[in-house]
Parts: C-alpha cells; sequence; structure tokens
C-alpha cells in the first residue's frame, strides 16, 4: 500500500511532512504552504482543489513547516519559534523533493502567512528556477497588520523591548512574557522569532509590504505568472482589500487577481470556485 504521507529533512536537518496526492501525469506539481500556526491538514479548500488539479493531470503537496502549528515539544519547532527567513530552507527540502520524484514544473503556492514566504522564497529560495507559476491565497501584510493592532494598545516597544533584552542574554528560544496580541492573544512567541518577524526592518517586513501602497520590490521581481486570490472578509492586508488587489496588478505584469464575494480567510463554503479560478489560470499559463 502507497501511504500518501511523505517526509523531508532540511539541510539544518529538521524534519518535515505533508501530504502527496499525485495525478497520473508526473510532470507538474502543486505545492501549498500553510499560514500562521497551521499545518498541512487543515486547509480545508485545498481538497476539492486537488481533486481539480488531478483532473488537469496536476499534482498536489500540501507541506508543513518549521511553522507548522503553534509549539512542539520535539522535535522543538512550531511558530512561537521559527525565523522567517528560515522558511527559503523549507521550501528548499520541499521543492528538491520533487524534483527528485521527476517533476518538472513548480507551481509554489501559499495561504496567508504563506503568500508571504512564496515572495520571499522567489527572491532567496535555490530553485526559483523551477518555479512555474506563484499562487497567493488570501495575501496579507502581517508585518503590518500586527504592529497596526499592537501600537493601540501601545506594547509594541514593550514587546520589542522584552525581545531585544532576551536576545542580548542569548536567551533567543526564551517565550515572551509580555502578552503578544496577535491571533486574538492566544499563542506564544519567543524572543528571537518576535524580532524576526516584527523587528525594525525584519526579513518578514521585506516580503509584501502592502502598506507601502507599492514599490514591492520582492513581488515585483517574480518572472513567472502570478495569481492572487482574497476574499472580503477577515483579511489581514493592513490596508483596503480594494488597493491590495490594484497594487499586486500594477506592480508585476505578470500578475492576475481575483476578488470572491460573501468569503472569508479560509474560503469556507467557497472551496469550488477557488479551485476554479486556480485551474483555469494554470491551464492558461502552464
Amino acid at each position: 500500500m502507497e501511504i500518501p504521507i511523505v517526509k523531508v529533512r532540511t539541510k539544518d536537518n529538521l524534519p518535515l511532512y505533508g501530504l502527496l496526492l499525485e495525478a497520473k501525469l508526473k510532470d507538474a506539481l502543486f505545492i501549498e504552504i500553510h499560514g500562521t500556526a497551521s499545518n498541512f491538514y487543515e486547509n480545508e479548500f485545498m481538497y476539492p482543489l486537488a481533486k481539480e488539479l488531478e483532473n488537469s493531470g496536476i499534482s498536489t503537496l500540501m507541506v508543513n513547516t518549521r511553522g507548522a502549528d503553534s509549539l512542539q515539544a520535539y522535535p522543538f519547532k512550531g511558530n512561537a519559534l521559527e525565523k522567517f527567513e528560515d522558511c527559503v530552507l523549507d521550501i528548499d527540502a520541499w521543492i528538491e523533493f520533487a524534483l527528485k520524484r521527476g517533476y518538472k514544473k513548480i507551481i509554489l503556492s501559499g495561504h496567508s502567512l504563506g503568500t508571504q514566504k512564496v515572495v520571499y522564497y522567489m527572491n532567496k529560495g535555490k530553485h526559483v528556477k523551477n518555479v512555474a507559476a506563484v499562487i497567493l491565497l488570501a495575501f496579507a501584510d502581517s508585518y503590518a497588520y500586527h504592529n497596526y493592532f499592537v501600537e493601540k494598545t501601545a506594547k509594541k516597544e514593550v514587546l520589542l523591548k522584552e525581545a531585544k533584552e532576551l536576545v542580548r542574554k542569548k536567551k533567543g528560544d526564551a517565550l515572551l512574557r509580555s502578552v503578544y496580541l496577535a491571533h486574538r492573544e492566544r499563542f506564544p512567541k519567543s524572543a528571537s522569532s518576535y524580532l524576526s518577524f516584527f523587528g525594525e526592518n525584519s526579513e518578514l517586513s521585506k516580503a509584501l509590504p502592502l502598506r507601502n501602497k507599492g514599490k514591492l520590490q520582492m513581488y515585483s521581481k517574480i518572472k513567472v505568472p502570478i495569481l492572487s486570490v482574497i476574499g472580503d472578509e477577515q483579511e489581514y492586508t493592513a490596508i483596503s482589500i480594494k488597493e491590495s488587489l490594484e497594487i499586486l496588478k500594477k506592480e508585476n505584469k505578470l500578475a492576475e487577481v481575483y476578488q470572491i464575494k460573501n468569503c472569508d480567510h479560509d474560503f469556507t463554503g467557497k472551496e469550488q470556485v477557488l479551485a476554479k479560478i486556480i485551474s483555469k489560470f494554470l491551464k492558461r499559463k502552464l
């Protein structure tokens, strides 16, 4: 019996797991990068999409990154501990897995925080030349959204001060004691992880800075077709969704953008609509 759960090890020896659903033709592979503290099996919009892609001869690989879930004891990882820039190591490992299996065309997709990891990877990754298309689902500017939220509660400077002090004492993996307000005050965050995500001039801040209302340097350098799809509820763009769509279309001539009405951040109830948008785009572009 062939088991579709697959495993890779990153360059820094971290084990990651995913779900591989292979079509008969093993030429193109859709790789999905999850969002904040999520994992490969929770994005339910992926299952109807995988069926739709299979009909087009495209395989699907849903993967975990080191930021999967909030905090895991063994191996010691999770969103509470990850450094944003290490997403390159994770995506490198998954694309290398795909290439070893004979796939020639990689469709690199991300959801929410995963969209920023995909854009960052397309500027920093080892296997960018193997990516044939980029998909950004429920794209976000997490850096600006978080800072806007914490600034209203006067917590930003408290968090930065504590994080910097812990890192100075070489305790970067220690969890912040100050309340980390993102995600309704539910998630822990280590000092090093906090600075990597939300410190001044962090790598996350450079990935998809929609707040700039233009000048998306990393996004504008992507040289393959891009599809961005977003709903109209519970989004994390920091500016209006309408402005965000206009910016993404303007900043890269290879981009197409879509908004799904009456649709939340996870495309609940709109999974088939999303699947059709993506499959039609890939039929035209691959």
